[in-house]
């Protein structure tokens, strides 16, 4: 009877602790965190419903297995590392990391473990949870692209605002400079033929007895070379006064005010005006070479292109170690029209290629770059339908290629 009595409570004891364990099982199921726990050596050997969910895979698949004999751990190094960490000091620890389930799915997350106690009041192994927090960094990657976008939008706004100003009151002077220059140019011309004329006069008179000074005075003085050099100088005071309203009318175009709306416009006139303006930047350390092709007019938002090209340029120049060469080439196939800007510059790595298009991804030192120029440059490209490629060899150089549609409605 004793023996029957005995198995008896035996029996409900484990069944007791059975239903106990249950109930653990299911509060931890209950929470809507991932939860796992693992022994000492790094092997699982429990987890709750919403880790299952989240890396899609049951719990029995999970027993026993460690950090580097599944997928979703990712990177296991790191893992490995704050493991350890939290069983030798016996204290908490909480770390940013990336997983990835089975489907290849990535997300940020916040990792927290503790070490619990096991027999002797030894650390057992470790229990720990994560918070997806993919969401939130993908937020704050956008808010703060927005902002720089902003910043860059209000700095070119102003630039153009400044730019116009400039030009405008640039304008003034060079008109009656201009004005005064030819006008001199007509004097000059009026002052030679009386001159000559006078000389004439005086050379029919071979008995005059001031003749001969006059020839020495004419002489000394120089008059038929400042008569001459006056022309030459004029001409070339012209020429610098013409390419002066070159370089104003050449701000007024990039800086677009009067074309904020969207237009037609021709590729290749919008190139040759930000070569231009970013020709101070790239004339002491580059070559530049035009190959421009026979291309459409295109649907398109002036000022913010001619942003991308003066983008590329500078980068193209900043790319230089040494005296290089920039080629920039425009073609067109069917209703697509290409841009590209080449240089001989450092280049780029492979590594660096797959970020150089993020937010504040820059290869440039410190105070060189913010890491936005590339990102605009593809918002840009891309609110206007098209994109942007590049291809770069360290040590050889790189192309950027500009690939628009030309009839898109932008």
């Amino acid at each position: 009877m004793s023996a029957a009595l005995n198995e008896q409570g035996v029996n409900a004891l484990v069944e007791r602790l059975n239903q106990q364990l249950q109930f653990t099982q299911e509060i931890i199921n209950a929470i809507p965190t991932p939860v796992f726990y693992k022994d000492r050596v790094g092997h699982y050997i429990g987890c709750n419903r919403a880790f299952e969910q989240f890396f899609g895979m049951q719990q029995h698949e999970l027993i026993s297995r460690s950090i580097r004999g599944m997928h979703p751990m990712q990177p296991h190094e790191l893992h490995d590392k704050m493991d350890k960490e939290c069983l030798h000091t016996n204290q908490p620890c909480c770390y940013e990391a990336r997983l990835a389930n089975t489907e290849g799915l990535q997300f940020d997350v916040i990792v927290s473990k503790a070490p619990y106690l096991a027999d002797k009041g030894k650390s057992g192994g470790i229990v720990g949870t994560f918070t997806d927090i993919t969401e939130r960094n993908r937020n704050e990657l956008m808010l703060r692209k927005m902002q720089g976008q902003i910043i860059q939008q209000e700095k070119m706004a102003s630039i153009g605002q400044m730019a116009a100003g400039v030009a405008h009151e640039i304008n003034n002077p060079m008109g009656f400079i201009t004005s005064n220059l030819s006008t001199l140019g007509k004097y000059t011309d009026r002052l030679d033929q009386y001159i000559a004329a006078l000389l004439q006069s005086l050379y029919s008179c071979t008995s005059h007895p001031d003749m001969a000074e006059m020839d020495k005075l004419r002489q000394k003085l120089k008059v038929d070379y400042i008569i001459s050099d006056i022309r030459e100088l004029v001409t070339e005071s012209l020429d610098g006064a013409n390419r002066v309203r070159h370089i104003v009318q050449d701000l007024k175009s990039f800086s677009r005010v009067d074309q904020a709306e969207c237009c037609r416009m021709n590729l290749n006139e919008m190139l040759e005006t930000t070569i231009n303006i970013a020709w101070n930047e790239l004339k002491y350390i580059a070559t530049l070479e035009r190959n421009f092709g026979e291309i459409p007019d295109i649907l398109c938002y002036p000022q913010q292109l001619n942003q991308v090209f003066l983008n590329l340029l500078i980068n193209a120049a900043q790319a230089m170690e040494k005296q290089g060469n920039i080629v920039v080439s425009t073609w067109s196939d069917n209703d697509t029209v290409f841009v590209s800007v080449a240089d001989t510059g450092r280049g780029i790595s492979e590594y660096d290629q797959k970020y150089i298009f993020d937010p504040f991804f820059t290869t440039k030192e410190v105070g060189k770059g913010t890491g936005l120029g590339l990102s605009i440059s593809v918002d840009i490209i891309r609110k206007h339908g098209g994109e942007i490629t590049v291809k770069s060899e360290v040590g050889v150089g790189s192309i950027f290629t500009v690939i628009l549609p030309v009839k898109v409605k932008v």
